[in-house]
């Protein structure tokens, strides 16, 4: 009994020492790089894109079943076939259209027989006037020479007044005929306007982007029938800072370059220089307009274009590509990751022109900095990093 007691005390003070193991926070392994400079050759290399020389949706401007539509090598029109200007691209029944403009015709055929009729009633009750005042004329003289009772002078002015009224009628009838005539001219006018907008003709000689209409269909105003894109003439579309924007000017010669057709350069001209930056990347959308009359350039390729700017380029920090980040308080920005004494820190930098696979930073960081080209987005601000080779 008394050996039980004494080994007690020695488990319960063994169970009081043992402590909960503890849950350490794995740190982040990240590769660095330092921020260096760059020295720009002949000017930047920027990434454009392809656009069509102008674009437009077509719709027809009356409502109305589609009875046909425009057909290219015994089929019909598809996107990336080429339609000629004044092709007709889409019908709508035109019965419609005609019942309505025969209704127009209609009305103002008995607009003008109206007027006619108001026509003839005037110069009637003209003539009745002229009698009338004639008859007044001589009662008025036998009246005053005593020769005529009163009855019978209030009796011909009275006659007199009527004559009037009636001519002053007729003229009203008249004027309201011209004005009936004006309507119904009006209304067989745009009933044949809505009749020849029955018919959807392409405006300019273009490509089809999209065709929206099929026969037996309902179509309308409410929605684009085709949407056409002139590639004539393309356009190349890219974005530069402003330290570049303000060395740019209207009509400066520009070579545009593709992949689909590598070795091969297209001679464009500078025909946009904006005013305002887009808000999302604070560049400026510079255009560049090209001859396309062998319809080699496609919208949507992605081509690339050399700008030569005045004087010499100064070095400017750059960073990889992979090192830039959306940054998380403000996602219409970009930021990097800095590392310091093992530490990541958020930087929010802007960006300027692509060199390869190097992106300019024009504020944020500066040469030697160290930022995460691997495992940036892996991380968070004030998160302890381990850096691996």
């Amino acid at each position: 009994m008394k050996r039980i007691v004494a080994i007690l005390p020695f488990f319960l003070l063994a169970g009081c020492n043992r402590h909960e193991p503890k849950l350490e926070k794995t740190i982040t392994p990240v590769r660095v790089t330092p921020v260096n400079l760059y020295q720009p050759q002949g000017g930047g290399r920027y990434s454009a894109a392809i656009l069509p020389g102008r674009q437009v949706n077509v719709s027809f401007r009356v409502s109305g079943i589609v009875t046909g539509v425009h057909r290219v090598a015994g089929r019909d029109v598809q996107p990336g076939d080429t339609v000629m200007a004044g092709s007709v691209l889409a019908r709508l029944r035109e019965e419609d259209y005609r019942i309505a403009s025969a209704q127009s015709q209609g009305q103002l055929d008995a607009a003008r027989d109206a007027q006619r009729n108001a026509t003839a009633q005037l110069a009637q009750v003209q003539a009745s006037r002229a009698k009338a005042e004639a008859d007044f004329a001589r009662c008025k003289t036998l009246f005053e020479q005593q020769s005529l009772t009163r009855a019978d002078f209030d009796a011909a002015k009275a006659q007199l007044d009527v004559a009037t009224a009636q001519v002053d009628a007729a003229r009203a009838q008249l004027e309201s005929s011209a004005a009936q005539i004006r309507t119904a001219e009006a209304g067989k006018a745009s009933s044949l306007l809505a009749q020849r907008d029955a018919v959807l003709v392409a405006p300019f000689t273009a490509s089809v982007v999209q065709r929206n209409v099929e026969l037996g269909m309902l179509a309308g105003p409410s929605a684009p029938a085709y949407t056409l894109a002139d590639i004539a003439t393309v356009k190349a579309a890219f974005g530069v800072p402003d330290t570049v924007l303000v060395q740019l000017k209207l009509g400066k010669k520009v070579g545009v370059t593709v992949e689909a057709w590598q070795g091969r350069e297209f001679p464009g001209t500078i025909t946009t220089i904006p005013s305002v930056a887009d808000s999302s990347t604070r560049l400026f959308q510079v255009e560049v307009s090209l001859a396309n009359p062998q319809m080699l350039l496609k919208p949507g390729m992605i081509a690339s274009l050399r700008l030569d700017e005045a004087g010499p380029a100064e070095a400017v920090p750059v960073v990889p590509l992979s090192a830039v980040i959306r940054d998380r308080d403000a996602p219409a920005d970009f930021s990097v990751m800095v590392v310091e004494n093992k530490t990541a820190k958020v930087k929010r930098v802007g960006l300027g022109p692509t060199f390869g696979d190097l992106l300019a930073v024009t504020s944020g960081v500066k040469p030697g900095d160290l930022v995460i080209r691997t495992g940036a987005t892996l991380v968070s601000n004030g998160e302890a990093v381990e850096v691996i080779p």
